[in-house]
Formats: structure tokens, C-alpha cells, sequence
């Protein structure tokens, strides 16, 4: 949902990178959009893609549990750690003191595979979708959030969306 608040930054980015006409979109680019890269990573903090992937390691003294939904809004790392905030990236990495802060496709050697392919796909359909199409919220406010599911999706979303007055090239 924080692409909402960040939309037409990146609209405006889609036409700096691949030019105003907006012609069709090259693997190349994608490591240029940089607006796109830090407003998927915070969004990806925000909302891990799975909330139940939980860790446990035992040692005599103690248990520890790793979680992404948790750790990805723990006080000691994140600065307003609430808020959609995708200029925290521009620098270092805001969470690079600790080892699990930021595990949105997990850690160590149960890391998903298919990380990098994953933000490329995620890249591309946003492009795509930025480019195609102007979004806003109804009533301008987002929905709850439904904890209750494997993978949190929002409560009752209702999205307006229509498609753009210039249309990119074919």
C-alpha cells in the first residue's frame, strides 16, 4: 500500500530513466530505478510477504525467535518505524547493525533462491503498472490490515483505478 503515497514519484522516475514517451522497458533500466528499488524494500519491511516464517534457534542460556513482521518494526533499529519512509534507504543500510532486522525473503541458508528474481518480477509489473495505470484509494484512507491470514492482505481494499491519458509505447 505505501506505493500509493510514492506513485507519481515514480511515475516521474519511470520517465527520467526510460524518457518521456515512456518506450517499452529494458532489464537494464530496472537497476536505475532507484525510487522503485527503496519504495518496494520499504514496502516489503512494512508488509513481509509471509508474517508465520518463524526461526527458533536454542541454546542452553535461551530461545530466540525470528520473525519479519517483528523485526522489521523493532524500536532499536528503525527510526519512525511505522511510517512508509522509502528515502531510509538512499544511504547506508538503515539496519545494517543487526543481523535480522530486514528478512523479508529470509536469512542464512533457508533464504528464498529466488530473491533477485523476485524484485525484478515485482520491478517490472510495477513499471508496467505505473505506466498503464493512475491509482487512488476510495475514501483516500487504507484498509486494515487482516492479520488472520498466512499472508496479510488488506481488509476490504477498494481501489479506483483508470487508465492513464498518454499511454506509453507499444
Amino acid at each position: 500500500m505505501g506505493f500509493f503515497l510514492a506513485r507519481d514519484r515514480c511515475y516521474s522516475e519511470q520517465k527520467r530513466v526510460c524518457g518521456d514517451d515512456l518506450p517499452p522497458l529494458h532489464y537494464d533500466q530496472l537497476k536505475d530505478l532507484s525510487l522503485l528499488d527503496r519504495c518496494l524494500k520499504e514496502t516489503l519491511r512494512l508488509r513481509p510477504p509471509i508474517m508465520t516464517m518463524m526461526r527458533m534457534a536454542k541454546t542452553p542460556q535461551d530461545t530466540r525467535c525470528v520473525s519479519p513482521t517483528v523485526n522489521h518494526r523493532l524500536q532499536d533499529t528503525w527510526s519512525e518505524r511505522l511510517d512508509f519512509n522509502p528515502d531510509r534507504y538512499l544511504h547506508d543500510n538503515p539496519a545494517a547493525g543487526e543481523k535480522f532486522a530486514y528478512i523479508p525473503f529470509g536469512a542464512g541458508r533457508h533464504r528464498c533462491i529466488g530473491e533477485n528474481f523476485a524484485y525484478v518480477q515485482i520491478k517490472t509489473i510495477w513499471s508496467t503498472m505505473l505506466r498503464l495505470l493512475d491509482f487512488e484509494l476510495v475514501d483516500g484512507h487504507f484498509p486494515a490490515v487482516n492479520y488472520t491470514t498466512m499472508i496479510h492482505t488488506p481488509r476490504n481494499p477498494i481501489i479506483r483505478y483508470k487508465r492513464r491519458k498518454t499511454q506509453p509505447q507499444q
